[in-house]
Parts: C-alpha cells; structure tokens; sequence
C-alpha cells in the first residue's frame, strides 16, 4: 500500500512541477483599453463579434466569447514566427483565424490550432472589463 502511495504521490509531483511549453511568440507587453460603447467597436457587442487592433507582436484579435468574457491573441502564427506573412486573419464565419503562410488554423474561442503544422496556440492577453471599458494586457 505504502508503494502504491508514494507512486502515486511522485507522479503527481511530476507532472504538477513541470514547466508549461511557452509560447514561441514573443512576449511584446501589452496594455490597451477599449470603449465597448465606441462605434468602432461595435461588433463587439454581440456574442461572437471580433476586432483586430494594433499592439503587441503582430497586432491583437479580440474575440467576445461570452456574456461579459472575452479572449485577445497575438495575430502572429505560432508555426515560423518571424516569417514575415506568420500572422493571422478572420475567416468568413469568423470562428477561427487561419495563417496563409502556413495554412495552420486556431479557434477563436481558446487560440488552439486546429490544423497544423502550427502545434502551439496563439499567445493570450488577459482580458478584464471595467464599466464600459475592456483592458487587454499581459
């Protein structure tokens, strides 16, 4: 019994202390600020809208996922970063952005790839809202 314990307690050090895969995008600091009452960002406003804002490594995509939770990505590729086509742009149906460099694909709600060859997700923002405000920072 003692063994099987202590294997298991070993294994859940293991994988509680190893370190998370960092993004190979560059960590560019972020800090921008939003009105969601402003015109330009109409689209924003409904479930699904989407703005691609200047920032960041390559540009910001902000994406409202949900009642008042939004996600923002990097626009840059995670696949051949610094390939200067790596970025990223919306699709018609606008629930997923897709490089024409590498033809790689992510989701909009989390930023995973969902084709490859890109086996990273895009670099995330963290997002809070603040009245009619929405911040994006990192």
């Amino acid at each position: 019994m003692l063994k099987k314990f202590a294997l298991v307690y070993f294994c859940i050090v293991l994988f509680a202390c190893s370190e998370s895969i960092d993004s190979p995008i560059p960590n560019i600091p972020v800090n921008v600020q939003i009105d969601l009452q402003n015109p330009r960002y109409l689209s924003l406003q409904t479930i699904g809208g989407v703005v691609m804002l200047e920032g960041g490594y390559r540009g910001i995509i902000v994406y409202h996922k949900n009642n008042n939770e939004y996600a923002a990505y990097d626009r840059s590729c995670a696949y051949q970063t610094y390939d200067s086509c790596a970025y990223v742009k919306t699709d018609s149906a606008m629930s997923s952005v897709g490089c024409n460099c590498c033809s790689s694909r992510y989701q909009l709600y989390d930023g995973v790839p969902i084709k490859g060859p890109a086996n990273s997700g895009l670099r995330t923002y963290q997002t809070s809202i603040t009245k009619d405000y929405l911040l994006i920072y990192n």
